[in-house]
This record gives structure tokens, sequence and C-alpha cells, in this order.
């Protein structure tokens, strides 16, 4: 019997996580270690898409996306994404107010392929289709708050339809929803995730599913157009597209979604395992087991799990102590009677990369200051050692923290 077989592994997976559940039942930790597991999970897509990332472009890319390139303005933009999947999404807000037009640019840099108007837009983008986490209520009209839309369902069309505008987006394009193909494919993969679930409890029913969808074609992927006329030039596309076949669309719900899955799964309160970036530290072993047989795909991830919990406490005590570093540091500064430093500390761990062109209108929201006073507080945090100027060039001054973004072997 199959799950005779697994049931030692399959309890011990599910005592982690239900270690993991208790450790984050405080929500100021909880939210403390979802932040740093969005950043985590976004760096861990680029390298399950088999591209590298380098940790100090991310840090800048944090700090300034408009003025990124490559994999770390992919990552960067990835990151509002993971960290709205917890709480829900939202369907995209109307038309007139999505559309997102990119700056004026110069001709000449048009044709270069310049990718800078198309961040900068994708960053607007994402700002625009989830106002509720960055904007005070009060600051917000009566109409324009009575218009935010309710969470939509996890797992059903329209809720995959807004996953698929926001991935778009998070690839420096605009928002565009699921094509006609992969449209006609959600009825069928969504009834093979129910199925999944409902043949078997908690972990064992999430890792049916996610093999389900990992392993499923992808019928909307973009196709070569025009005959090949180059017969070595289409032998060697072929080769390479066997060796690192493109990323499929389902496989791409699975790194964004996996998490979700498996909370849901195992009735978690407050855990959301980061199972994108247990995923992203074997990628050898997570494509060997799911090209394996269902057995073997289900006793790697059994075998996952504890080492995802242990590393995720190793995380939470790692961010428990910086905490109390930082506020050991401010608490041995001078400052002003009147300074709202420690209101900011939780504030770091969501921005621990920041410009203060782009914060400004947070910070003065968060802590009632004048733009003034938010050049002062950052002056204060960088006297206490608690912020630093990462700039290694002129122009504007980019500001982080002691957070460790990618630490290595991660």
């Amino acid at each position: 019997m199959i799950i005779l077989s697994l049931l030692p592994a399959l309890l011990a997976a599910e005592r982690a996580l239900g270690r993991l559940d208790q450790a984050l039942a405080e929500p100021a930790r909880r939210r403390r270690l979802a932040a740093d597991a969005a950043r985590r999970s976004a760096a861990a897509v680029i390298r399950l898409d088999g591209h590298r990332l380098d940790a100090h472009d991310f840090q800048r890319a944090l700090a300034a996306p408009e003025h990124a390139q490559g994999e770390a303005a992919r990552a960067a933009l990835l990151v509002p994404l993971f960290a709205q999947l917890p709480a829900g999404l939202t369907a995209t807000l109307p038309p007139e107010r999505t559309t997102v037009r990119p700056a004026a640019v110069p001709a000449r840099e048009e044709e270069s392929g310049d990718v800078v108007a198309a961040v900068r837009a994708s960053i607007a983008a994402l700002e625009a289709v989830d106002l509720r986490g960055g904007e005070d209520p009060e600051d917000v009209e009566g109409d324009a708050a009575s218009a935010v839309s309710p969470p939509l369902t996890p797992w059903t069309r329209p809720w995959l339809d807004e996953l698929h505008r926001r991935w778009s987006v998070a690839q420096g394009g605009r928002p565009v929803g699921l094509g006609e193909a992969r449209a006609a494919d959600t009825g069928p993969a969504l009834e093979a995730v129910a199925e999944a679930l409902e043949a078997a409890p908690g972990l064992l029913g999430a890792a049916a599913a996610i093999r389900a969808l990992a392993l499923r074609p992808d019928p909307g992927a973009p196709q070569r157009r025009g005959p090949d006329e180059d017969a070595e030039s289409a032998a060697l596309r072929a080769a390479v597209a066997a060796e690192r076949p493109p990323t499929s669309w389902w496989s791409v719900v699975v790194w964004l979604a996996a998490p979700d899955l498996v909370r849901g799964a195992c009735r978690l309160h407050h855990a959301g395992p980061p199972l994108t970036a247990a995923l992203a530290r074997d990628v050898t072993g997570y494509r060997l087991a799911l090209a394996g047989t269902e057995g073997a795909w289900t006793r790697w991830v059994l075998d996952t799990i504890p080492e995802l919990v242990a590393h995720e406490l190793e995380r939470l005590r790692h961010l428990d102590l910086l905490q109390e570093h930082w506020e050991a540091r401010l608490a041995a500064t001078p400052r002003r009677s009147s300074s709202r430093l420690p209101d900011v500390l939780d504030w770091l761990h969501d921005r621990p990369a920041f410009t203060i062109s782009r914060v400004a209108a947070e910070l003065k929201g968060r802590c009632g200051l004048s733009l003034r006073g938010v050049h002062l507080l950052v002056e204060q945090l960088a006297k206490a050692g608690v912020v630093r100027d990462i700039a290694d060039r002129g122009g504007e001054r980019l500001w982080a923290c002691d957070l460790s973004f990618l630490p290595p072997g991660r």
C-alpha cells in the first residue's frame, strides 16, 4: 500500500507544518516572515525559470525597480504579487484606471528597445490593481473606496485570469488575461485540482494537485511563426527546446500558488509555507521527482516539507534577532523626543530597500511627517546603523537595511 509506506513521512511533514503554524500565531512575526518569503519566492521563480539572479542587482531593483533591467527587474516586480497572494487577489480596477501608458521617450530610445519605460509602466500597473495595502482609507474618496472589489474566490476561472494579468505585468508587460486556448483549458485544469484534493486528505491531496498542474501541457504556449528555411538552425532550436523546454503556464501557476494549495489542504491557520523557495533549493530533485511516478513525487514532497519548515523557523529566528538588534541600536542613539523611528521598524521588513522619492508619500501617511521630516527620519535611521546607502554611482541615494535578500545556498 502506497499510503501505508508513506505514513511515517506524512506524519513527520504534517507535524512540521503544525510547528510552523504555531510559531506564526503572533501577527507581527507572521507579517515579517511573509514579507521575507515574498522576496525569496520571487527570486526562486527566476531560478526555476532557468535564469540567474545577482543578489546586489536584486537589492537595487527592490529600491528602484524603474531603473532595473533583466532578471532583477522581473524579480522585483514579482515581489508585490507574492505579497498580495496570501490576502487574496481582487479583480482588476476598471479599464480607465488600469490602462497604463508608458511615459513618452525619445524615438531613439524606443528603437533601442529600452526597458525602462516598460518597467515603469509595469510598476504603475502593479500599484494600480491593488490599492488596499498602500493607501490610507481616509485619503481615498468615498466613491473610490466603495469601488474596491471583494477578493476573488481562489481556484476559479476569474481568479486564474487575474493571476495571469498580474503575472504578465510582472514580466514587464501590460495586464493581459488568459488567452482563448488557456481559458478553454481552465475548466479541465480546475477539475483536475478538485479531484486530486478530494481523492486524498491533507498534504497528499495537495501534492497530487500540484503534480496534476505541473505536468499539464500548456495550450497557450506561443508557437514560432513561418516555415523554417534553415534546417541546421531548426535542429539547433529543437535541441535547445529539448534541453530546456519553454515554461508552461500551469507550471507558473504552481510556482505562484502552490503555498495556497498546501495551506488550504492542510487547514493551516497562520502559515503559508513558501513551497516555491523550497522547489528552487533543489531544482534537480524537483524536476526528477516530477518526471517520475506519483509515489516518487509524493515521497519527495513529504521529505521536503520538514526541511522547508526548519528553514522557515531559522529565518523567523533571524528576523526576530534583527528586530531586537534594530531596537537596541535605536535605544542607544540620541534622537528627538518626537522621533517616529520605532514606528518604521516593521515597515522596513516590507521595504528593506528604497529611495525616498518612491516611499515619501507612504512614510508621510504612516508617520504624519512632511517631506523634510521623511528625509530627517531616514538620516536618523542611517546614523543608528539600521539602513545604509548602497548606491555605487551618482544620482538618487538607494537605502537598504541589513536584511539578507538571498542567503547562500537558499
